[in-house]
């Protein structure tokens, strides 16, 4: 990790890329002036060559003409090299509003959100202002998914957690890989579900290249039929030239079905995939250190053919087959078998290459959502990666804060849960914390499993199933009471203790869709169970009786609270957690503040 303050380095980063961006505005006015004087110069000549039909001025009309060309050659390159730096300058300057707590305008991953799972509704996991939200930068659509799946997937064994996180340390420190990457998919639309249909093409059965006679007709009839257009000229029967044509427009009828499959399965791909060329290009030519960096370059290259190159030269393909949209494209389809010879080169190219796609694919999708992580390290270097324990259960943090809160209003607190069947108790006044403590302990959990620092000094954590049961409301769509709805999720955590899962399980104000004695009694109960279950987890509740079961079971079972306190006429928070029990809550104090009566 660097030693400065990465604020320092983005404002560097920014302060080289306008000088560059200076000089080439100066190439840019010079250059834009140099060709608005060739065009005056050439119009002259154009002038002359009319008027006196001077071959001395036709001369030099060709000469500008392709001065004229030359250097509107050099100021595209100019100004596409400009757009690049803008952009990335842009890049930084946003990465400098993120160390100031601001969601960048970047998709927050609201499309990958699932009611049904065990915890990403309750700890924020998706949309706006959400965990990946806050972590996403990811250059295509494949590593979107490849973040979305990190974050809510069962946590991988121990040594695949620690590969990951030497990974990302790396990756922390190679802000040009990581900004170049970024910068390739930074105009690109590629959502998640774009590479199912480019793989989807490899699934489809080749219906020209196997064929040996059609392979034949649309190599030969093309130099035939314009052979045969040529030699009108000479006195060739117009009749042999229409019947070629007509042969061949019958045999693109017959294939457009076929053909207009393929070009549906990869329409508009060729830029995705031009895109994933270049990012692949500067993956195989970045020397990694760290051996799961290692592993996924070494997946690069198929039948001594490197991916970056295989990969550009399917976007090619791919391009051609866009002349469909072309007025042209008819004319040149009939006369040329194009469509046919597009296909032709991609079940080609299926047949050398496609068993390798997916694994590039793979490759590209790990580097792309690791390299998000890496920006949150590079960003948070107070931030610590946490220790992860085989076998157990433990949950260890030392000043550990929620990583959606910003840093001047972050509380943190200290935790500690070690053993089977250890729960904590976690009462308070409303607003005083309680679901944001939980919530903490949730979101720090999916970053460690997912290879991520946690914002927190120390943490340690085992290898721990998480389920929640917090945001619990009726579903109208599902015809589901609150009450029921809740039993459901509690029953998912039950059925997972039961299935031998290392449950980590957080909760909310347990059976709030039911009646005050209806809901003790069973929260009661449930608590008696899970103890017995050795399943381990944080309970927040405003019912004092629940802290009595602490008696019950001394070693098993601990409280610990938030509080608040009056001021004048303000209601204040310290957000600290503390031993033992609360003893003072605020809903009176709330109801009367808004007028109701309660004398």
């Amino acid at each position: 990790m660097p030693q400065e303050r990465p604020e320092t380095i983005y404002k560097a980063r920014i302060g080289f890329l306008e000088e560059r961006l200076t000089r080439l505005k100066k190439y840019d006015i010079s250059l834009a002036v140099t060709k608005l004087s060739i065009l005056a110069v050439g119009i002259f000549f154009l002038y002359r060559v009319a008027a006196t039909r001077s071959l001395t001025a036709l001369w030099l009309l060709v000469l500008f003409f392709f001065l004229f060309v030359g250097f509107a050659l050099v100021h595209g390159f100019v100004l596409k090299k400009k757009r690049y730096l803008l952009r990335l300058k842009q890049i930084n300057v946003d990465e400098i509003k993120a160390l100031d707590d601001v969601f960048l305008d970047v998709p927050d991953g609201s499309g990958f959100m699932d009611t049904d799972h065990p915890y990403e509704i309750d700890i924020d996991l998706f949309g706006g202002k959400s965990l990946f939200h806050l972590l996403n930068r990811t250059a295509t659509g494949i590593g979107k998914k490849r973040l979305a799946k990190r974050l809510r997937e069962h946590p991988p064994s121990v040594g695949r957690i620690r590969g990951r996180q030497r990974a990302v340390e790396e990756l922390s420190g190679r802000i040009d890989f990581r900004q170049r990457i970024r910068l390739l998919g930074l105009e690109l639309r590629d959502e998640a579900g774009n590479e199912e249909n480019i793989t989807g093409l490899f699934r489809e059965p080749d219906f020209i290249s196997d064929k040996k006679i059609l392979v034949a007709i649309i190599h030969i009839f093309p130099f035939l039929t314009l052979g045969a257009l040529v030699l009108l000229f000479y006195g060739l029967h117009w009749s042999i030239f229409l019947f070629l044509v007509l042969m061949q427009t019958i045999i693109c009828f017959f294939k457009e079905r076929t053909v207009s499959r393929i070009y549906e399965l990869t329409n508009k791909q060729y830029n995705v995939l031009k895109a994933y060329s270049g990012i692949l290009s500067e993956i195989e030519k970045t020397p990694f250190s760290q051996t799961a960096l290692q592993e996924l370059g070494r997946k690069l290259t198929c039948h001594e053919e490197k991916a970056s190159s295989s990969v550009k030269r399917l976007s090619n393909l791919l391009g051609r087959l866009g002349l469909r949209l072309s007025t042209l494209h008819f004319f040149v389809n009939i006369l040329t078998f194009w469509d046919l010879h597009c296909v032709l080169g991609i079940e080609k190219w299926k047949k050398r290459t496609g068993e390798c796609i997916e694994q590039w694919f793979d490759a590209l999708a790990e580097i792309d959502a690791l390299s998000s992580l890496a920006n949150l390290r590079f960003n948070r270097p107070d931030w610590s990666f946490p220790e992860i324990e085989e076998s157990g259960f433990l949950f260890k943090a030392e000043n550990m804060g929620h990583p959606l809160i910003p840093r001047k209003e972050r509380v943190s607190n200290d935790i500690f849960l070690n053993g089977e069947g250890r729960i904590m108790i976690v009462t308070g006044p409303n607003m005083a914390g309680k679901s944001t403590f939980l919530k903490t302990a949730g979101i720090n959990a999916v970053l460690a499993f997912a290879g991520s620092p946690v914002c927190a000094n120390r943490f340690t954590i085992s290898r721990l199933s998480l389920y929640t049961s917090m945001k619990v409301s009726d579903s109208l769509d599902k015809s589901l009471s609150l009450f029921y709805a809740e039993l459901t999720r509690l029953k998912k955590i039950l059925d997972a203790i039961l299935r031998g899962e290392p449950v980590f399980y957080l909760i909310d104000e347990m059976l709030k869709g039911t009646n005050a004695l209806d809901r003790q009694k069973g929260a009661i109960a449930l608590l008696h169970q899970l103890v017995r279950r050795r399943a381990c987890g944080i309970v927040a509740t405003h019912d004092l009786e629940l802290t009595k079961l602490e008696k019950d079971h001394p070693e098993k079972i601990s409280n610990v609270h938030f509080d608040g306190y009056i001021k004048g006429d303000k209601l204040l928070f310290d957000y600290r957690l503390k031993p033992g029990r609360c003893e003072s809550f605020n809903a009176l104090v709330l109801m009367k503040k808004i007028g109701i009566e309660l004398e």
